[in-house]
């Protein structure tokens, strides 16, 4: 059996009376926050990793802490394990977390560290009697597969780290899965998405990422329309989730600690172009299909009473901020060159039989996808579509009728249901460029993205509105209301900045619409009105 150095466990003798836990992936972006905040809680904490693609950087601070204990292992290592004498609580696997935003080269240790990996770490939970945490991700959502050529196994896509990736989570879901069944393992897998922050690799192909790796240097190059979604995740939201997860979570449940707030990758570049200042971004063609974004399903976390905290600007600034200021780093991890460990396996012998039911399935299948994939998605735009239209001329009466309250309601509504609707065009853009309908495509997302963020300025109207009102009647905190109410109007300014950046060539729209969009434009005038009066007001409110 492998273990770490002997003397290293001893140590932790005098810490037996705190709860131990041990972070494989410990040293990584994700891995050394986590072993923070773990350290803050009083816990002893085992920090594993191999540091094949990064230094001690990320946990430099904490090796000076008493009860923080860092071992360099392999978790690939067939039978590793760790010492008897050690009490551990709980073991959280981050390992392998962000590696598929990386290079292809990492493909092959992706699948080991969630397949051999993930069950090293599994029997030492079972041997420990320990609550085992699984970070995972909305990834597994994804799949294409080839029916005839291994060398493009996952289909045309061009990252197709991403599809391994899925697959490696997926199998350790299963793997974790089958220990909480027939063990009686304690578990919780949390699933996660587009987590940023300081210390992240800028490297990857990520939408935050890149869009922040280009924006540091002065320029972003957007790929096709912008129009890709991300659900950008602080990094603390995120470690906050997972150890709540690990504390609160009921064994057996799946908690996704996903940020339900959308963003394009152009709205991204936009709002770091304000942080920015001067920062120009450019559009250039999209010569390869994209896979459809999969669906997101949002639960469980509200239960633990978890929910994003930090906003897209304030979590952009304080990276910024953090690579501003540590310019010498480039990235989180650096890739090293390293050989996996391949556990040896014994030979397996093909079973014929059952192929043409399984091809019966499989078109079955395959009939069931094509229906969900462009039926439902387009049902769905057409019907967000429509009731973003109702909610936001409804919310724009309200506000004449300074019922701002509503009026804010009915305003954020119609820029969820627009934002739904882009969403769910995006997921049949490939047959659409298909069918030829690519430049009408790009104009109905721009289309549906000016409205999404013409009701977010009527939204932070409304707010703005609504605290003006409430300061009237409200001496007590005067300056507070009034606070607020500007801070809204400056985020009403900033929308309507963003939208006159959006062009829509109408020639290419439907006719009805383009009807639609006189009519969206005559809103966008009334807001800009509205948002001049309410501004002069507020600034020459003593």
């Amino acid at each position: 059996m492998e273990t770490a150095k002997e003397n290293q466990k001893v140590e932790l003798k005098k810490f037996e009376d705190k709860p131990t836990a041990i972070v494989a992936g410990g040293a990584g972006f994700l891995g050394s926050y986590l072993c923070e905040s773990l350290i803050a809680q009083n816990f002893n904490v085992i920090c594993i990793d191999n540091l094949a693609r990064r230094s001690k950087q990320n946990i430099e601070k904490l090796l000076s802490f008493p009860n923080f204990f860092f071992w360099e292992e392999d978790i690939n290592k067939p039978g590793f394990t760790i010492s008897p004498t050690v009490k551990v609580t709980h073991v959280f696997h981050l390992a392998s977390v962000e590696e598929y935003l990386s290079a292809n080269k990492l493909s092959l240790q992706t699948l080991l560290v969630n397949s051999f990996g993930t069950k090293n770490l599994l029997d030492i939970a079972l041997q420990k009697e320990a609550k085992f945490i699984f970070v995972s991700s909305s990834e597994v959502f994804r799949g294409a597969f080839s029916q005839t050529n291994l060398s493009n196994y996952f289909g045309n896509e061009a990252e197709t780290t991403h599809l391994t990736f899925g697959e490696a989570k997926r199998f350790s879901e299963t793997m974790t899965a089958e220990y909480f069944k027939n063990f009686n393992l304690p578990v919780v897998i949390v699933r996660i998405k587009d987590p940023y922050g300081p210390k992240m690799n800028l490297e990857t192909d990520s939408i935050v990422a890149s869009v922040l790796s280009q924006g540091l240097k002065g320029k972003i190059e957007i790929i096709g329309d912008g129009l890709k979604i991300a659900n950008p995740t602080y990094v603390t939201d995120i470690i906050f989730g997972i150890i709540k997860a690990a504390i609160k979570g009921e064994s057996g449940e799946i908690i996704n600690l996903i940020n339900q707030e959308r963003f394009t990758q152009r709205a991204i570049a936009e709002h770091l172009k304000k942080l920015l200042g001067n920062l120009e971004i450019v559009y250039k063609e999209q010569k390869q299909l994209e896979m459809p974004e999969p669906p997101l399903i949002f639960n469980q976390a509200e239960k633990l009473g978890w929910s994003p905290k930090v906003s897209l600007d304030e979590g952009l600034l304080q990276t910024i901020n953090y690579y501003k200021d540590n310019k010498e780093v480039k990235s989180e991890e650096t890739i090293i060159a390293h050989k996996p460990t391949v556990p040896i396996v014994g030979e397996r012998v093909n079973k014929p039989g059952g192929r043409k039911i399984l091809l019966n399935i499989f078109l079955i299948a395959l009939g069931a996808l094509l229906l969900w994939t462009t039926a439902f998605p387009l049902v769905n735009s057409a019907g967000s579509y429509y009731l973003g239209n109702k909610n936001l001329s409804e919310g724009l009466s309200e506000l004449e009728k300074d019922n701002s309250d509503t009026a804010a309601s009915q305003a954020q509504a119609a820029e969820g249901l627009y934002k739904n609707s882009q969403e769910s065009l995006q997921n049949i853009s490939w047959l659409l460029n298909a069918l030829n309908l690519k430049e009408a495509t790009k104009q109905i997302n721009n289309y549906l993205f000016f409205a999404e963020t013409i009701s977010r300025v009527a939204t932070y109207d409304s707010k703005s509105l609504s605290k003006i009102t409430k300061a009237s009647g409200n001496t007590s905190d005067l300056s507070g209301d009034l606070a607020e109410a500007l801070g809204s109007i400056t985020e009403a300014n900033k929308n309507l900045e963003i939208a006159s950046t959006i062009k829509v060539e109408t020639k290419y729209l439907p006719p009805f619409l383009r009807d639609d969009y006189k009519t969206l434009q005559e809103k966008e005038k009334t807001l800009e009105k509205l948002t001049e009066t309410i501004s002069t007001n507020l600034e020459t409110t003593p």
